[in-house]
């Protein structure tokens, strides 16, 4: 009957079970001396579930005061490693105070605050094993530098001497003003010589030996080439200036100027130049010269008077490149094997490759340079007599030189390389 009304009621727990709950809810109560304590009885009588319904087990009276203890362990390890950072803090303090040069604090004396104190203190850098900030090690100062380097024979320079120098060099008859001031179809001398101008600087040329170049040529001409200087050019007596050296300022600039005689016409002498250029970018020095031997017909043979041109040019070539300085030789020199041949006791070589008793495809203007000087790009380019500048072609090769840097010195600071070099204004400088 019972079975078929419903579900079996569950068996009621036996006495012996019920005892034993019982008992534990008690040991689950706080002592007695807590029951006053609103938020442990609440917390007790309403005991938290898990979000399921479920009953979580309250914590006993000893597993409390192990948190307790466990947190107290905590707080008093806290409190010591800070007095340690504190201490440690305070003896930092102390030696960057005697670092400063002031005394040592002695154990019994009492700390005391001043504005002193409150400055930032001088902190020294640690010593690091393997390096040496001795002289040996450090880093020099520009004077100091100077001072060294200078002690050796060199100077600062502003160039650098590890580079090659290269650059268009030209020999050029321009044609005076006399010889076109009645030329038909001709313009004048001063037309011509800006036109010439025009054209070196079109070439690429930054140094010339120009002949024929007369006064009122001069400044047309350095003018279109863009500001360019020369020597003699007005300098001297308008006769010297006729053969002159013509240079780009913005590539080289001068340092010495001389002349030397050379017969021209019934043997007169004309004062002819030779000067010494630096090159800006390297600092690269170099003779350049420039001549003009005579002619035949004015008023008769004149192969005596170039052979002994030709035998003196030759003498200063081998005076101004015994010490290795690189030299030009430009000229209109009115002969080719014949000059070629006399010529060759310089120890030069010409640019177009051209030798004694190799008379082919010669011609009277020439480019001769030293054995430290590598021609490339010989050209003879007779554009200027096309374009009536001039009678003759304007003769153009590149010129290569080999670093200056072997008798100079280097000193890297900061990723900055700065240069040594012999002074080359000191007669004494190597």
């Amino acid at each position: 009957m019972g079975e078929q009304g419903g579900a079996r009621r569950a068996p009621r727990p036996a006495r012996s079970e019920r005892r034993a709950l019982r008992a534990a809810r008690r040991q689950a109560l706080p002592p007695a001396g807590e029951a006053g304590s609103s938020t442990d009885t609440g917390t007790m009588l309403r005991v938290p579930t898990d979000g399921t319904g479920s009953r979580k087990r309250a914590l006993s009276t000893a597993e409390r005061a192990g948190k307790r203890v466990r947190a107290a362990g905590f707080a008093v390890a806290l409190v010591v490693t800070g007095g340690l950072v504190g201490a440690q803090l305070t003896g930092q303090t102390a030696s960057l105070a005697v670092f400063d040069g002031g005394d040592e604090p002695s154990p019994s004396s009492t700390p005391t605050t001043s504005s002193a104190a409150t400055e930032t203190p001088y902190v020294a850098l640690p010593v690091l094993d393997g390096i040496d900030f001795g002289k040996k090690d450090r880093i020099l100062t520009l004077p100091e530098m100077k001072e060294r380097f200078g002690k050796q024979g060199l100077t600062l320079v502003d160039y650098d001497p590890s580079k090659s120098t290269s650059f268009t060099v030209a020999s050029f008859n321009v044609l005076g003003s006399s010889h076109t001031t009645s030329r038909k179809g001709w313009a004048q001398g001063p037309t011509r010589a800006a036109r010439a101008g025009v054209l070196l600087r079109s070439r690429g040329v930054s140094v010339a030996g120009v002949q024929e170049f007369q006064s009122n040529q001069v400044s047309p001409l350095l003018s279109a080439a863009g500001g360019w200087e020369a020597y003699p050019g007005s300098h001297l007596s308008h006769l010297d200036g006729e053969n002159s050296v013509v240079w780009d300022p913005d590539v080289w600039e001068l340092v010495e100027a001389h002349t030397i005689q050379i017969p021209y016409f019934l043997g007169k002498m004309r004062n002819m130049p030779y000067i010494l250029l630096r090159n800006l970018a390297t600092g690269r020095l170099a003779w350049f010269s420039s001549y003009h031997n005579p002619s035949d017909g004015f008023p008769s043979n004149a192969a005596g008077w170039r052979a002994e041109a030709a035998r003196r040019e030759a003498a200063l070539a081998r005076q101004l490149t015994a010490d290795g300085t690189p030299y030009f030789v430009t000229g209109d020199m009115n002969d080719r094997n014949t000059f070629a041949c006399q010529f060759k006791s310089s120890g030069m070589h010409s640019a177009d490759g051209k030798a004694c008793g190799n008379s082919s495809d010669m011609w009277i203007d020439w480019i001769w340079g030293s054995s430290a000087v590598t021609f490339s790009g010989y050209n003879r380019d007779f554009y200027a007599r096309d374009a009536k500048i001039s009678d003759h072609p304007i003769i153009t090769a590149k010129a290569e030189i080999d670093p200056l840097q072997d008798s100079c010195k280097s000193y890297t600071r900061h990723k900055k390389t700065y240069w040594f070099c012999p002074d080359p204004t000191d007669p004494d400088a190597s």
